[in-house]
């Protein structure tokens, strides 16, 4: 009998850490499609160390997580390991700014030149709602 619950509870526990496993490697990506004839970079502002928030929408102070060279015709993806839906609950409203730059701006002009300048192309607001109906993918332009 004592075999038989150390049988069963092993095969719980394997089965519960098998689970617990495959819902962290879980990914939850946002697509950004390049159809510019030229390579750009963006940056999705999510807060915490990403930056600032919306309605700010003003560029953040560093560069570390701008993605700057999304070639022509390619395919980004964005990857979550945390479910969209809660991301946009911890937001102040329900935006998420995304802003696209073209790489040449990025190469030619220091970040702070970049940010005060606001030399960007163009800049997403969107919802959860926006980002669904899309089904997670953003065209760019």
């Amino acid at each position: 009998m004592k075999k038989m619950i150390k049988i069963i509870l092993g095969l719980l526990l394997t089965t519960n850490l098998y689970y617990c496993e495959r819902a962290m490697d879980k990914k939850y990506p946002v697509y950004l499609i390049n159809n510019a004839g030229h390579s750009i970079g963006c940056y999705f502002s999510l807060g915490g160390d990403y930056g600032v928030l919306y309605p700010d929408t003003l560029l953040p102070t560093t560069n570390k997580y701008i993605v700057s060279e999304i070639k022509s015709g390619s395919r980004y993806i964005y990857d979550s390991g945390i479910e969209w839906v809660e991301i946009y609950s911890k937001l102040p409203k329900d935006t998420m700014s995304v802003f696209i730059f073209h790489t040449d701006t990025l190469k030619k002009y220091s970040w702070e030149e970049v940010r005060t300048g606001y030399k960007i192309l163009k800049r997403y607001d969107l919802s959860l709602e926006d980002l669904k109906k899309s089904n997670y993918t953003i065209v760019y332009p």
